[in-house]
């Protein structure tokens, strides 16, 4: 009896390990332990990419390398039922990472995908680029749809099993020997293995070709702001050291604190303890220097629902009156603008001047759902919380010094 190519055999059984690995996990990762969550997902959609691409390789590998004929002692209905399987099971490992892909695509979150938390991977563009309302209406449809699939796939391996089974052991005509040679005697496959190159060379290209698209690209969904110089210069009597100075926000994702830092921001700070009168403070934040550390929170961040940087790449806020708490501190009162909407702020915060140093720092909570921040993607704060804390050192030295 001959036997598969080696080739073959390897993609036939690496796709059937990563697809009985996908549908527990597809099946359970909503109930992982929220700390693991997010890279639960992100590596199922990792596999699932896998298995998209596998199988374009074996459907490639298959055309130029036809399997070997069915053992004549099969019956017509059996070859046909073999043959219709085939052609099923080339159909849903095909289109069941491509619905997941576009689901993934259309979700109103717009989470982005990394691949094995490697590098980002791009989201199907025209799809990603839908209004959200109309991603909402779609979504649903493009989950069921994915979850048919997957029950279909799972349907159809223990039905192949059982085929298998009934051959090896009930009908004993070795047939599973041909995917599996040590089961049987077999010998090799008559025609020699041809067009490696081509189809592992054309899918890897394939691959690398979109891979490259959501590395050097903006993740699917927003528009590339360009970089611009802050609306204030810092012409105030006291000079921020930046080195020293920190500003930093963290929220809760999941009931998991994240924390980010903004890397690019300048403080125009007039002060004077003994005049507060006439103190005034502007602060100009580039939104698109936000930086968590996670690649998953970064690249969503800048996006539409988010910081939305392509029409709002700066917040600022402009004090309007400083006063004493009344204890050690101050408060400060002023106005916050952020993705287009001003809202007043009250900023609490402790000083310690030493000669011509001075050491400011305070935190204060925000309302993102105030600031339209993730209002379609997570409204009832859900999974990231209202709140958002932002932190703020800052190290200045007196401009002119008495």
């Amino acid at each position: 009896m001959e036997r598969y190519h080696r080739v073959s055999i390897w993609l036939h059984w690496i796709i059937a390990g990563l697809i009985l690995t996908l549908f527990p996990v597809g099946l359970l990762m909503e109930d992982t332990p929220k700390a693991y969550q997010i890279t639960i997902i992100q590596m199922h959609k990792s596999f699932g990419l896998m298995v998209l691409f596998l199988s374009l390789a074996r459907l490639g590998w298959r055309l130029l390398n036809p399997p070997p004929p069915l053992p004549d002692n099969m019956k017509r209905w059996e070859k046909l039922s073999a043959k219709t399987l085939y052609v099923i099971f080339y159909v849903l490992i095909l289109a069941i990472p491509l619905s997941g892909w576009a689901m993934v695509s259309t979700s109103p979150k717009n989470i982005p995908t990394m691949f094995l938390t490697l590098f980002h991977w791009p989201h199907i563009w025209f799809l990603a680029q839908m209004a959200v309302e109309q991603k909402k209406a779609i979504i649903g449809d493009l989950q069921e749809v994915h979850e048919i699939l997957a029950y279909g796939i799972i349907a159809l391996v223990v039905l192949h099993i059982g085929a298998a089974f009934r051959h090896q052991w009930i009908k004993k005509d070795g047939e599973m020997a041909r995917m599996v040679p040590a089961l049987g005697k077999t010998i090799p496959p008559a025609q020699k293995p041809r067009g490696a190159v081509l189809v592992f060379g054309g899918t890897a290209l394939i691959f690398v070709l979109i891979a490259l698209m959501g590395i050097l690209g903006k993740p699917a969904g927003g528009k590339a702001a360009p970089d611009t110089k802050a609306a204030i210069e810092a012409t105030g009597n006291w000079v921020v050291d930046p080195v020293k100075s920190t500003l930093t926000f963290t929220f809760d994702h999941d009931q998991n604190p994240v924390q980010g830092t903004f890397t690019k921001w300048v403080a125009d700070i007039n002060f004077d303890p003994d005049d507060l009168g006439a103190a005034d403070v502007r602060v100009s934040i580039d939104m698109a220097s936000a930086a968590t550390g996670d690649a998953t929170y970064d690249d969503n961040l800048p996006e539409e629902d988010w910081f939305y940087i392509a029409s709002y790449r700066e917040a600022a806020f402009e004090s309007r009156l400083v006063k004493s708490d009344g204890k050690d501190g101050y408060i400060m009162d002023g106005e916050l603008r952020l993705r287009g909407i001003t809202l007043p702020l009250s900023i609490p915060f402790s000083l310690v001047i030493s000669g011509d140093q001075a050491e400011a720092k305070g935190a204060v909570n925000l309302d993102r759902l105030a600031y339209g921040l993730g209002i379609n993607t997570d409204p009832g704060a859900t999974t990231v919380a209202r709140q958002v804390r932002v932190d703020f050192v800052i190290h200045a030295k007196h401009r002119n010094p008495a």
